[in-house]
């Protein structure tokens, strides 16, 4: 079990990477992920940006489904804003499709898998950034809903 990391502990990571000589941190403790990058000297040499981001996860293996229907537009993309039971796709298998949901409030970051592409039994789907995930200490299940 991972201990709950906290806007302190966050500061403090934040703060010695500043003051160290590194140009780039990549930290992920379960399901937090924090990433910094040093702007250039002419942009006051301070830090870049601060990402948390959880990943969904597959909860079946089958073939990735990213629209309501084939050729449909994807439910969600990079940008789009998500709560808990938002569907962010489907997993298709022997003609069934299981509804996968964010499991989470937050912005979709990244989308790491196509549309018609086989999936695998948590395999990440996508990551969505969360401004709360620093007090999250464990790796939530994706919800699942089976649909016609």
């Amino acid at each position: 079990m991972i201990a709950r990391v906290t806007q302190e502990d966050l500061v403090d990571i934040l703060q010695a990477f500043e003051a160290s000589g590194f140009t780039r941190l990549e930290l992920t403790l379960g399901p937090l992920r924090v990433a910094a990058k040093r702007v250039g000297a002419a942009d006051g040499g301070g830090v870049e940006s601060l990402a948390s981001a959880a990943q969904v996860v597959a909860p079946l293996l089958g073939i990735f489904q990213a629209g309501s229907h084939s050729n449909a537009p994807a439910l969600v993309r990079p940008g789009t804003r998500v709560q808990a039971d938002t569907i962010i796709g489907f997993i298709s298998v022997m003609r069934k499709l299981t509804a996968v949901k964010a499991g989470r409030r937050g912005t979709v970051a990244q989308v790491l898998v196509e549309d018609g592409q086989f999936v695998e039994y948590g395999q990440t789907l996508l990551q969505v950034s969360t401004q709360s995930a620093a007090a999250e200490s464990e790796r939530p299940e994706s919800h699942c809903v089976n649909a016609r």
